[in-house]
């Protein structure tokens, strides 16, 4: 009777134990069905990465946008601040130190499931805006979230080195790139206040650089004179002498930069062409 029970309960636990095989077996098929069914979801739905970055503050993915641009924002950020605005359908970064030269300003588009870059423009001191180099590859927004998930602590603390500038906006790209272009297609009768300074700064740099004028601290105000002449007014820039002005330039109806004779009443044409300098 003992030999019976013994082998009942060997029997019943082995049936027991191929049961519970079973029943683990099955839940791992369930699992790999599972998980076979999410990417199945997510091969229907490949806006799904997409929606993830997209549902991320402004903020965070202008940061995230600034990494593939400009590798000085790539955390942790050191020495520059990253600057960014939305304008209509664009996005503008600019990645400043504050100080100087160099500092680019981008200009992208974001569709669907990239982000392209389209054109850059930067400021180089009295040579004025030049186009700068942009790599117009799209960028993926998945890997970009993918890329903020992996050092998502990083990221998040690279947030307070940026901010947004709404004087990034498209209107004001658009006029610092169109003074890049070729000088001789600039019509000197319709130049943006930027493009007067340019021109300006050239005359006195050549000036400076043939010992015509000293060269000192100075600033450029644009104005309208009372025959709607544009005015570039040079003034000294040291606190002490704030507001003494050294002469000025005008443009004159046919688009000539001129520069009033010291005691006389007429003009001097000092070029004909925009960006053209004098000859000494």
């Amino acid at each position: 009777m003992k030999k019976v029970m013994t082998v009942l309960l060997c029997v019943l636990l082995s049936v027991t134990a191929t049961i519970a095989i079973l029943f683990f077996v099955g839940m791992l098929d369930n699992t790999e069905e599972n998980q076979t069914q999410i990417s199945k979801n997510e091969q229907k739905n490949p806006q799904q990465a997409e929606n993830k970055f997209n549902q991320l503050p402004d903020k965070l993915q202008a940061l995230l946008i600034a990494t593939a641009i400009d590798e000085r924002s790539i955390p942790p950020i050191n020495g520059v601040t990253v600057y960014y605005n939305e304008d209509s359908d664009y996005t503008l970064i600019n990645v400043h130190s504050g100080a100087g030269v160099g500092h680019p300003i981008y200009l992208l588009t974001k569709k669907e499931n990239v982000i392209t870059p389209i054109k850059s423009v930067v400021y180089q001191g009295v040579d004025g805006y030049e186009k700068a180099e942009i790599k117009t590859n799209p960028i993926s927004k998945n890997e970009l979230y993918a890329q903020y998930i992996a050092d998502k602590y990083l990221y998040d603390t690279a947030l307070e080195k940026t901010e947004q500038n709404l004087d990034l906006t498209l209107a004001d790209f658009n006029e610092k790139y169109a003074s890049t272009y070729s000088d001789n297609t600039i019509d000197t009768t319709k130049l943006s206040e930027e493009q007067v300074k340019k021109w300006v700064n050239a005359i006195m740099q050549n000036r400076f650089e043939n010992h015509v004028l000293k060269e000192f601290p100075y600033t450029i105000s644009i104005s309208l004179d009372e025959n709607r002449h544009v005015k570039a007014q040079i003034n000294v820039a040291n606190s002490e002498d704030a507001g003494d002005s050294v002469g000025y330039f005008k443009i004159n109806d046919k688009g000539q930069l001129v520069e009033p004779v010291l005691g006389a009443d007429y003009d001097e044409v000092i070029a004909t062409e925009y960006m053209q300098v004098e000859n000494f």
